[in-house]
């Protein structure tokens, strides 16, 4: 594996070709907000897999351990046994709130 490097935004910017060469050559840049690190600059590789995006409010949350992200991927549920016949519903509703329907 490749040097590791630590850059601010601002030095990022101002030298941004010569980094860039870095990581041609298998370095991983650190790009870093004021002590944070916000981006990871490194080669592309083939299994390369992008996160599905988070509400920024939600990554909030999980970073101040407010909310845990899930576990395992949801799981498909099974058909319902349960069959009636169409308008079922309607008629419940309508039974429901004393709608007689005339």
């Amino acid at each position: 594996m490749g040097d590791l490097k630590t850059v601010g935004i601002k030095e990022l910017k101002n030298n941004l070709s010569a980094y860039l060469r870095e990581v041609r050559r298998g370095t991983r840049v650190l790009v870093c907000d004021r002590s944070r690190i916000v981006a990871e600059l490194h080669e592309p590789t083939t299994g390369y897999a992008v996160d599905p995006p988070v509400d920024p409010r939600l990554a909030e949350w999980i970073e101040a351990r407010t909310v845990l992200p899930p576990t395992a991927t949801k799981a498909e549920l099974p058909a319902s046994p349960v069959v009636l016949e169409d308008g079922t519903a309607d008629r419940l509703l309508a039974a429901d709130r004393g709608d007689t329907g005339t």
